[in-house]
């Protein structure tokens, strides 16, 4: 899977690869090294036309300010493959944001996952995943659940983590906002 994301600003981003480390030594997680930038995700999908996404990526992030996304608290995906995360606090803003970019994203995304549509998305910063199990989720909850994540993260980009299949992601495309209107 290939994600549109938003890198967390050099403070945030540090602080989730602190906590990636910390429950790689004291629980053994190491599925977060998949996608190893600390983001949080627009939306993901199997592949993309590539030019027309990076023509559209370049319209939108030309006509939207940085801003600033806030976080509280530690969620979870509960199932067979649990996520462990910190909730980005959705806005009328962030969502009216999130609606421009699947908008203008899908026509050009195969097997876009439905996970992320409008009504569905649910903004969030993944600690863990891809190896929580019914073992050592205990060692993951003690480890995270008595801190606070109230944070405020500048959000200056939307970038593109390629993903292919049993790879490690990597950044495809990073675009400024840039908007001072």
């Amino acid at each position: 899977m290939h994600g549109l994301v938003s890198l967390l600003d050099k403070e945030h981003y540090q602080q989730v690869e602190s906590l990636w480390q910390m429950l790689e030594k004291e629980c053994g997680l190491t599925g977060i090294q998949a996608t190893p930038f600390p983001h949080f995700s627009w939306l993901i999908a199997s592949d993309f036309d590539w030019s027309a996404l990076e023509i559209a990526l370049q319209e939108i992030t030309s006509q939207t300010s940085p801003f600033t996304a806030h976080t509280t608290g530690l969620g979870s995906f509960s199932g067979v493959n649990p996520v462990i995360f910190i909730p980005v606090v959705r806005t009328a803003e962030l969502s009216a944001l999130h609606r421009q970019v699947w908008e203008s994203i899908r026509p050009h995304a195969i097997d876009i996952s439905p996970l992320y549509s409008p009504d569905n998305w649910l903004p969030h910063i993944s600690l863990a995943y891809a190896d929580v199990t019914p073992d050592n989720i205990p060692c993951v909850m003690q480890k995270l659940a008595f801190r606070t994540y109230n944070w405020q993260i500048q959000v200056d980009n939307i970038s593109f983590i390629h993903g292919p299949e049993g790879h490690i992601g990597e950044i495809r495309y990073q675009f400024k906002l840039q908007s001072t209107a």
